[in-house]
């Protein structure tokens, strides 16, 4: 009996990873950059802060939450990260969004949107990378 406990239980938490890795696609991934993009062209930093994935100090909340926008200091990260992405936009004429993959990072599997930003001639390539929080995707980082 103990080992089919075991086997079910093994099945489960494959099949529940999954599902919240599966919840992330590219569509899920364009409309939350674009959240982001317009969150910061707006200084919404409330908005933007519910879209980011925490890198603070607290180990616990790694991977597993957004940043509190409540929080001082977790406020000026949002901001400062909303500043540099509200400069990009800014100064492109366009952008476009360029290939989706599913990648390995410190691991977990996270899912990586490229980013093309278009001033004139020049094009500026950047990687956004989600992850999956409380079964919605988030930004964990810009590359």
């Amino acid at each position: 009996m103990k080992k089919y406990i075991s086997i079910f239980v093994m099945v489960s938490a494959f099949i529940g990873s999954n599902a919240i890795n599966a919840q992330i696609d590219k569509q899920s991934a364009i409309n939350v950059a674009n959240q982001l993009f317009n969150a910061c062209k707006n200084n919404d930093y409330r908005s933007t802060a519910d879209i980011l994935a925490y890198h603070g100090s607290d180990e616990a909340r790694l991977y597993k939450d957004t940043y509190n926008y409540t929080n001082s200091q977790e406020a000026a990260e949002v901001k400062r990260f909303c500043k540099r992405m509200r400069a990009m936009v800014e100064i492109s004429d366009s952008y476009e969004f360029g290939s989706f993959k599913t990648r390995k990072m410190h691991g977990h599997e996270v899912k990586s949107l490229d980013v093309i930003f278009k001033s004139g001639n020049q094009k500026i390539k950047n990687r956004l990378i989600f992850i999956a929080i409380n079964g919605k995707p988030v930004i964990y980082r810009l590359d």
